[in-house]
């Protein structure tokens, strides 16, 4: 009985934990898009807040075209403690997100209409600064 055990704890050891591979991920997060196709996507592993600092943020930043529909999307790891949020920045401030903070209601993505051809930048953090991982999605709409 004792080596059953001992096999058995050697075994379960040497065997590796399931994670999502990043491709995984992406792919659960493709099929999600409905109507949009896949133009980009944001590969994203932050730690833990450090205490007394802002919350780490992965930025990207992409040339977006007028007249144009886009749908950001994010879906988390399996193995991420925090939940992801995802943010569309212009040069004026934040134009939209997955999370709206004074409800606390967090949607797997959101759209947007672009009026102006220019640079915005697409900001990935995870809720209360929790360590995470997580994919955000980039995809085309339609031409408005």
């Amino acid at each position: 009985m004792r080596r059953l055990l001992l096999i058995l704890f050697i075994v379960g050891g040497i065997t590796p934990i399931y994670s999502q591979t990043v491709e995984q991920l992406v792919d659960i997060c493709l099929a999600r898009l409905d109507e949009a196709t896949y133009l980009r996507d944001f590969q994203v592993e932050l730690d833990a807040v450090q205490p007394g600092q802002p919350a780490p943020v992965a930025r990207y930043s992409m040339v977006l075209n007028s007249n144009t529909q886009y749908r950001l999307s994010v879906c988390n790891s399996d193995a991420s403690q925090g939940r992801a949020i995802i943010q569309l920045f212009d040069s004026q401030g934040r134009i939209g997100s997955n999370y709206v903070e004074s409800s606390g209601t967090e949607y797997p993505h959101f759209d947007i209409q672009i009026q102006s051809t220019g640079v915005y930048h697409i900001f990935i953090s995870f809720r209360e600064g929790l360590p995470g991982q997580a994919i955000g999605i980039l995809s085309f709409v339609r031409r408005l």
